[in-house]
């Protein structure tokens, strides 16, 4: 995701005039989308890919405003949309089973088919539908989609994949990281694809009670995917501003700054579902070898950590830590053993720790889910800080002499 116009809800009524790109769209995908692709799951890949193109298309040029109170409506709408599709694909398969029942083996041969290929279809209108949604949140916090990056949205629907994914018992959820780095995407793609599909011919499995089930977990799953896609654009937003402005003041720092959202993430021992993609994010975004670096130290002593901070240069240090407290209160809280850990890093850049101001991050989030005020505004004026410690920066020597990284 990079950051893009922020959307508005009364953007989603749709002209007369918008319905040519999506005959477009829909003839590009005829064209583009294969039978081979249904068998080995790239459907999926590929609907989304083209969809997000042409939303992209579709939404250039437009500038609106939205608060965070309002992706609601937009995830309501397309969980009441997707239950519509599921209730109907069901009915299609109840009038299929009801055919062959009448007919016997005859029926069967033109009755199957209609029952299959509206099962494939409710799958692709409900992922479209989630499509949009998503595609929509992320731009009401002001980040978009790159249909170029699959894990855009792979991430999305790793936050939704199951507790169970997130249980890791290699340092405390570092194997989980590193494995999500090294898996193959075209394959995550394609199990991705063939598990969706799979879960519509199970929804439609037994005659009138399907059109209930899978009207109800239609509903159910697109809303937990709105849901994902709020707190994913939320840390997606938070975090990349905050790494922004510490790259802007020396990008040396953000291998300390990677290690540290690890350590602030982990602090209650189980990190949360989109706390390890972020953290994937993160790595990902970095060179191999710096990635290589930080996946070693992950999983040391927070006290390994802090001392190293000793190393971030005086006139990166307001910056970095402002990044610290992004990461606490991107989640909407913070514990006492977050506010303990920053108070260890505050000491260490020699800056006096002000819970007002994470407070102020909390309630910017909660009110509209981003950060508005810039990180200089929150900092404290210079009298108020620790006096700098001598030899301090990235890289320096025992005598406090720069060293080359």
């Amino acid at each position: 995701m990079t950051r893009t116009t922020p959307f508005h809800p009364e953007d989603a009524a749709m002209p007369a005039a918008a319905l040519h790109p999506l005959r477009d769209f829909a003839e590009k995908l005829g064209r583009e989308l294969r039978f081979e692709d249904l068998r080995s799951g790239a459907w999926h890949a590929r609907l989304l890919t083209a969809y997000v193109r042409h939303y992209e298309a579709r939404r250039a040029g437009t500038s609106s405003t939205v608060r965070a109170s309002e992706t609601e409506a937009l995830i309501r709408r397309a969980s009441n949309e997707a239950a519509l599709v599921g209730a109907s694909a069901a009915g299609i398969s109840t009038s299929a089973a009801v055919f062959t029942l009448d007919t016997g083996f005859v029926g069967a041969l033109v009755a199957v088919p209609v029952a299959g290929a509206a099962m494939g279809l409710d799958t692709m209108l409900r992922s479209l539908i989630q499509a949009r949604m998503m595609c929509d949140v992320a731009s009401a916090f002001g980040v978009r989609i790159d249909p170029d990056d699959p894990w855009d949205l792979l991430h999305l629907h790793a936050i939704t994949s199951g507790s169970e994914v997130w249980e890791d018992a290699d340092r405390g959820g570092a194997g989980l990281v590193g494995r999500m780095l090294t898996e193959d995407t075209e394959a995550a793609e394609r199990k991705l694809g063939n598990r969706l599909m799979g879960e519509s011919v199970l929804r439609n499995l037994l005659p009138f009670a399907s059109v209930v089930t899978s009207s109800v977990t239609s509903w159910r799953r697109t809303r937990q995917l709105g849901h994902a896609a709020v707190e994913y654009a939320r840390y997606r937003r938070a975090v990349d501003d905050a790494f922004s402005a510490v790259r802007a003041v020396d990008a040396r720092c953000l291998e300390l700054l990677i290690e540290g959202a690890w350590c602030l993430f982990g602090t209650d021992g189980v990190l949360r579902a989109e706390e390890t993609v972020m953290l994937a994010h993160l790595l990902r975004s970095s060179p191999s070898a710096a990635r290589k670096r930080v996946l070693e130290r992950l999983g040391e002593d927070e006290a390994q950590w802090v001392e190293r901070l000793h190393e971030v240069p005086e006139a990166a240090r307001d910056a970095f830590l402002h990044a610290l407290e992004v990461l606490v209160a991107v989640d909407l809280s913070m514990s006492n053993a977050e506010w303990l850990l920053l108070r260890q890093a505050a000491a260490a850049l020699n800056r006096p720790p002000r819970r007002e101001r994470v407070q102020a991050l909390l309630k910017q989030l909660r009110a509209h889910g981003v950060v508005l005020a810039p990180w200089g505004d929150l900092a404290e004026s210079r009298d108020e800080r620790m006096p700098v410690s001598r030899g301090a920066g990235l890289g320096a020597d025992a005598h406090g002499a720069p060293g080359a990284l």
